[in-house]
Formats: structure tokens, C-alpha cells, sequence
């Protein structure tokens, strides 16, 4: 009896070594499965219908117009035109002192730049403006004039000197001319100079300018 009690408690024991370590150990882990293919991307949904256009905002105020400019002054009977414009030019000094006094000269006897000859159409007319620096001793003076054709002349400039002194004076002066409706063809333009009260001085011009132009008027 006490045999068989003591091989069933030997037993008992043996057994429970064997099976304790059976259930206590896990087992290896098992490999992890490949992952699935994804799904397929849903559909994008559709955009929302646009919302109707807002009503148009009233129109804005006109505005304040402007002051209207100056009219400009209207030309020569509204409608001259320049067609041709000469100018001649000349620096070289001049002693006139051998002229005699109280008569007309043209200039061109000694420079041929103060004559123009211009060809123009019928009724035009010429403006022609002389302009001269002179030197002028006491007591003399010397006067200046733009003739056109020897018929058509301008006012005429003085450059004068009457005190006793014995100085030399260096003068300018300045002429213009505007003539009456021309006949067509060419027409001559001279600057005209006279001498007067030479005794004891001398009267010298030096530079000196003549432009002319042709104006057309309908």
C-alpha cells in the first residue's frame, strides 16, 4: 500500500514537470501575410451648379466736363501760308564815307548779299526784314530803308550822332517792309542806305542780315 502510494505521488510529480513546461513555453510566432492589394480610388464628385449672376450696380454720375480752352488768334485772312522764306548774311565792316550825302544807295553796290531777286505767284506778297549794326562818329548819321521793284519801299531807320565829342558810337537798327499783292514772276529786294551831315565824321556799317519771304494768300 505504502509502495503504491509513493509510485502515484512519484508519478504525480513526474507528470507535472512534463506537463507544466508543455503549456507554460509559447510556440514560434507564425509569418505575418502579405499585405492586399489596395482598393480602387473612388470617383471625384461632380462641382456644385455655379449660383446665379448678382444684379447690376447702378450707373456711376457723369461728370463735370471741363472749361472750354481760348481760341487761338486766326491768322492773316485765315488763310496765308509762307511759301518761301531767303536770308543773306554778311560781317565784313564798311566805311560809306565816300558816299556823297542826301542820296539814296543800294547796299548791294558794295554787297551783293543785300540784294534778293524771288520768283512768286500771283497776289502773293513779300515781307522782307533788314537788320544792322553801324558805327557812327559825330556829327553824322546814317539812314536805312528795304525798296522793293524801286517802287514799294519801308520806313526807314537812324542812326545819328551830333555831339561835339570826336567818340565813335557802335549803333543797330532795324527794318521791315510788307508789300501790296504782286504779280507773279520775280521781284527784286534792295536795302537802301543814305549819308547825311558827314563833315567831320565818318559813318561804317558792319554786320548786317536781309530776309525776305514769300506769302500766299488765297
Amino acid at each position: 500500500m505504502v509502495l503504491v502510494l509513493l509510485i502515484g505521488f512519484i508519478a504525480g510529480i513526474l507528470g507535472g514537470a512534463l506537463v507544466t513546461p508543455f503549456f507554460a513555453a509559447p510556440g514560434p510566432q507564425g509569418l505575418q501575410g502579405e499585405t492586399g492589394p489596395a482598393g480602387p480610388q473612388g470617383d471625384e464628385g461632380s462641382p456644385g451648379e455655379t449660383g446665379p449672376e448678382g444684379p447690376e450696380g447702378p450707373q456711376g454720375e457723369e461728370g463735370v466736363p471741363g472749361p472750354e480752352g481760348p481760341t487761338g488768334p486766326a491768322g492773316q485772312n485765315g488763310t496765308d501760308a509762307i511759301l518761301q522764306i531767303w536770308q543773306t548774311r554778311n560781317d565784313t565792316q564798311v566805311d560809306t564815307s565816300s558816299y556823297a550825302t542826301e542820296q539814296w544807295y543800294n547796299m548791294s553796290m558794295f554787297d551783293a548779299s543785300m540784294q534778293l531777286i524771288i520768283n512768286v505767284q500771283q497776289d502773293s506778297k513779300i515781307f522782307a526784314q533788314f537788320s544792322g549794326t553801324h558805327l557812327v562818329a559825330s556829327p553824322t548819321s546814317i539812314w536805312v530803308r528795304i525798296v522793293v521793284d524801286s517802287n514799294q519801299n519801308s520806313t526807314k531807320y537812324v542812326c545819328a550822332s551830333q555831339t561835339p565829342a570826336s567818340s565813335v558810337y557802335e549803333m543797330t537798327g532795324h527794318v521791315e517792309l510788307l508789300t501790296d499783292s504782286l504779280p507773279a514772276g520775280t521781284h527784286t529786294i534792295n536795302v537802301q542806305f543814305q549819308v547825311k551831315v558827314a563833315t567831320g565824321g565818318f559813318p561804317g556799317i558792319l554786320d548786317r542780315t536781309l530776309t525776305a519771304m514769300e506769302i500766299a494768300s488765297d
